[in-house]
């Protein structure tokens, strides 16, 4: 080769030796490939723990909504055991007043009068007790006694007492009061209640209330038979079931 001839500048650098500049920014753009591959790797790293982070508190929320409503039908369920056990124990301990007893026949030229007896069969006392009561005579055409001639006038008679104790009777004497002055019975009344044209019924209500505070009532309706006993009517027969808070 001729050394006196130039050479290109493009062959004279493909032949230079690395400099130490250069070296530094090679490496320079391997540490910035680094730096932004360790951030990445940070970053998924980080989302990741955000994840698993997010699915167990998902969990745990879903774990304590499934223990919050466990405990609400527990709540629930005790509530309505206590409320159900109460009712029971007041039911059985409350005061139960009912007719026991009827009394009376009738005789020509008298007033029929009627003892009746209630009696408390319950546990505790019963308060405030009313009862008010009603004979009446009815007619083979009218057929059904007049269950609201108990809120009547003169045909109505109503005894009271404030309290009744456990076991303890309750009596009342009513009269017949047809009309006014008071009705006495004819041989042709004592006739047709013989042969069952006339019907002689006893009806009533009574009212109360128990140491809980709960009002009570009882109705009742006898009838007298043609020998001349005394039976249950087929209505008018019932008691409450009142449960109070």
């Amino acid at each position: 080769m001729n050394p006196g001839k130039r050479v290109p500048a493009r062959l004279q650098a493909s032949n230079r030796k690395p400099t130490y500049t250069d070296l530094s920014a090679f490496f320079g753009v391997i540490v910035s490939f680094l730096l932004v591959l360790v951030a990445f790797l940070a970053f998924g790293a980080i989302f990741c723990a955000i994840c698993v982070q997010a699915g167990i508190y998902f969990f745990q929320l879903k774990q304590i909504n499934k223990s919050a409503a466990a405990a609400t039908k527990t709540a629930h369920a005790v509530e309505a055991s206590v409320t159900q056990a109460r009712g029971a124990f007041r039911d059985d301990q409350r005061a139960w007043v009912r007719l026991v007893n009827i009394d009376g026949t009738p005789e020509v030229g008298t007033v029929l009068s009627v003892d009746l007896v209630a009696a408390n069969t319950g546990r505790t006392f019963a308060k405030n007790l009313t009862m008010r009561a009603v004979i009446e005579l009815v007619t083979e055409k009218e057929k059904e006694p007049d269950f609201s001639l108990e809120d009547g006038g003169a045909a109505r008679k109503e005894s009271s007492v404030s309290l009744l104790a456990p076991d303890a009777n309750f009596e009342m004497e009513v009269e017949l009061h047809k009309q006014t002055p008071p009705h006495e019975i004819t041989q042709s009344d004592l006739d047709r209640i013989r042969d069952g044209s006339l019907t002689m019924f006893v009806h009533g209500r009574m009212t109360y209330d128990d140491i809980f505070g709960c009002a009570h009532w009882t109705t009742f309706c006898t009838q007298l038979k043609p020998d001349l006993t005394y039976t249950s009517y087929g209505k008018h027969n019932d008691a409450d079931q009142n449960r109070c808070p």
